[in-house]
């Protein structure tokens, strides 16, 4: 399974809650395309910046996400072709296209073995300071593989969390998605946090975001948009 966090623009003065809205009204329509496409878990948020909008989409699919978005631009579906229309006036971003930069990269999820259930999730993003990519990999690779780090989720009841580099025209951005029983709740417990690996967690933390970005503080809550899983069955596979 892969898992990856794809972070897009909003256009100012569109919505994407419009194409939220469009999927949720076509179920059956989005599970078949959604099963061509080998996605099994998509997630959707809106998030307010001061640099502007951005929804951040949360996916879990069978194999490379861009084979799943290469499947989308061929597809004869007309939820698709919709859907591409629609990416391209709220997002201002063109499916048809590559996107530019290199591919999207998840770093390392992390995912709790004891816990089978699916949780809500939570996904934002934060730009990355220039230069920090490799410095993040070693951090992240460094941390998730500490006991101390599942000690420290498995106390804030979280039992996902993952970051992918996203590579645009303006920088490299972190998608971050966590799960868990409330994640809210949880960021604000990190963030208050006085234990010693999560003090050095968020220490770590400030060397590779702008100072505007503070994870010693909770994060604004985004607003969930779409969860798939509420309204459709993608997780048997069938070939289409």
């Amino acid at each position: 399974m892969q898992r990856n966090v794809l972070v897009f623009p909003v256009v100012p003065g569109k919505d994407p809650r419009e194409i939220a809205g469009e999927l949720r009204s076509r179920a059956h329509d989005y599970e078949e395309s959604r099963r061509r496409g080998g996605i099994t878990l998509e997630r959707a948020y809106l998030q307010h910046t001061p640099m502007g909008d951005y929804t951040v989409l949360y996916y879990e699919s069978d194999g490379d996400i861009t084979e799943s978005f290469a499947k989308l631009t061929t597809s004869d579906l007309d939820i698709d072709r919709w859907l591409i229309g629609a990416v391209k006036e709220i997002h201002g971003v063109d499916l048809t296209q590559p996107l530019p930069g290199e591919p999207p990269e998840t770093v390392r999820p992390w995912v709790d073995p004891n816990v089978t259930e699916r949780r809500r999730g939570m996904a934002l993003c934060a730009p990355l300071r220039p230069g920090v990519v490799e410095k993040g990999r070693k951090f992240i690779d460094d941390a998730y593989s500490r006991p101390q780090y599942a000690d420290s989720r498995r106390s804030l009841d979280v039992n996902v969390e993952l970051v992918t580099i996203n590579y645009t025209p303006q920088g490299e951005v972190a998608g971050i998605y966590i799960e868990g029983r409330d994640p809210v709740e949880a960021n604000r417990g990190f963030a208050a946090s006085t234990k010693p690996f999560d003090l050095w967690f968020k220490e770590q933390l400030v060397g590779l975001f702008p100072d505007e970005v503070d994870f010693s503080k909770p994060v604004d809550p985004t607003e969930e948009i779409f969860d798939s899983s509420k309204i459709a069955d993608l997780s048997v596979r069938k070939a289409a």
